[in-house]
Formats: structure tokens, sequence, C-alpha cells
């Protein structure tokens, strides 16, 4: 441990260097606007609608966990009278959508991607380049969760901004260290 950290010092890639046992607490969060850092060219319609797809794929997952939670709290509760709960379409469409607002606002507060993104490469910022709020951020997800047409726009655009971008000034650029 180091005395002045606080925190335990692991052994590091480099010889007779001490790395921190928690790097990510120190690291500071890059933005588009970095000095050249990162790409920060903006995002297309491909690697956007790639970046939503898994997301959709989180968002079933998570539905899908969802039901089994709620599944074997009813078989804990009444053994002998169970039987696998039969929410309606709607229903399901409903947590559906409320639960990837929510994702949506959640991560792009705090980290400035969905996982979708962070695996395609991308970081949705304001226009300053930094994160957005949890304000900014809640009115993006829903947007983007009832009007998910509004990414077509991308193709058009000419600086690839989906409707959503246009209307809230914000951007998806590409976030990672050129070769």
């Amino acid at each position: 441990m180091t005395a002045a950290e606080g925190s335990p010092v692991v052994a590091s890639p480099v010889v007779g260097v001490p790395a921190p046992a928690r790097p990510w607490h120190a690291a500071a969060a890059p933005s588009v606007r970095d000095g050249g850092r990162v790409q920060g060219r903006a995002a297309g319609i491909v690697t956007r609608s790639l970046a939503n797809v898994a997301d959709l794929g989180v968002v079933c997952l998570l539905v899908a966990g969802g039901y089994v939670g709620v599944a074997a709290v009813r078989f804990l509760l009444r053994p002998a009278a169970f039987q696998f709960p039969a929410p309606a379409l709607g229903t399901l469409l409903i947590i559906g959508l409320a639960l990837q607002a929510v994702y949506f606002t959640v991560t792009w507060a705090v980290v400035g991607g969905t996982p979708g993104d962070r695996l395609m490469g991308l970081r949705v910022t304001g226009g300053s380049g930094g994160r957005l709020g949890w304000g900014r951020s809640a009115v993006r997800a829903v947007l983007c969760t009832l009007v998910p047409i509004g990414l077509l726009w991308v193709a058009v655009s000419p600086k690839n901004r989906s409707l959503q971008d246009v209307l809230l000034r914000t951007r998806v650029a590409y976030d990672w260290t050129p070769a």
C-alpha cells in the first residue's frame, strides 16, 4: 500500500514501476475533443445501427431475466399451484420500452455510451464534447426509444446526425485511439 493513496499497489508490466490496483479510479474520461487522443469522427448509420442491435439484445436479456425472476418468486411463494406467468405481448412491449429508456439514460449519463456503443467504439456527447447530463440523457433516451426511425436521418445528414442529435444538440462519435 502506498501511504498517499491508501490503496494496494500491484506489479506493473513495466519493470520497477508500481501500478495502482484500481487504475480506473485515476483515469480521466476521454473526450472526443481531447486534443486528438481519440478518433472523434462522427459515426455513420451502419456503426450506430449495429450498436443499437447489440443494445436491443441486452434489453431483451434483461426482460427475459425479469420474467425468470418473477416466475421464480411465484414458484417460491406457491410451489403447489405454480404456473408460468403469461403476460400479454403489449405488457412485455411496454416493460421492454421503459427498460430501454432507463438503460439508455443511465449509460449515457454515467459512462457516455451504452455497452453497444462501447462495443462499436462510440461515445455519445453533448455539443461541447462532454458527457450528457441526466436531463438531456433522459430526453434523448425517450426520443430514441419512441422514435427509433429518427436514426435514419444519419444517412442523409452531412454531419451524420440523427433526428435526436439535431433536436438535442448531441453527437455520436468514434471514441478510439487511431493506430
